[in-house]
């Protein structure tokens, strides 16, 4: 068998030592940055009429205390507001009544 020359024995080395540095580069995943994480938003409703202002939560809140007065259970309540005469009525499961109904000027 011939022996190699240097620079063939040179040649077959770098390449060898490029194929090993170009998968060692390829199975390393980059280096990812998390990305920056943004404050949530908080809102708010109110509503103002005849010089009276009320948060639409602070009626939500008197509803669900008004039905819990009652004894009643719901698994949906829906508010409605009157401007006109300041009041929040409000149904239990499709169903309600003149005494369904939540005075805005006392919240």
């Amino acid at each position: 068998m011939p022996r190699k020359k240097k620079t063939e024995d040179a040649a077959v080395t770098t390449t060898t030592a490029k194929a090993a540095a170009s998968k060692t580069a390829e199975t390393k995943p980059a280096a990812k940055k998390a990305p920056a994480k943004k404050a949530a938003c908080k809102t708010s409703v109110c509503v103002e009429m005849s010089g009276l202002s009320v948060s639409v939560n602070d009626i939500q809140t008197a509803v669900k205390k008004a039905v819990k007065d009652k004894g009643l259970e719901a698994s949906e309540v829906n508010i409605y507001i009157n401007a006109a005469e300041q009041a929040a009525y409000y149904t239990i499961d499709g169903e309600g009544g003149e005494d369904f109904k939540i005075n805005l000027n006392t919240l």
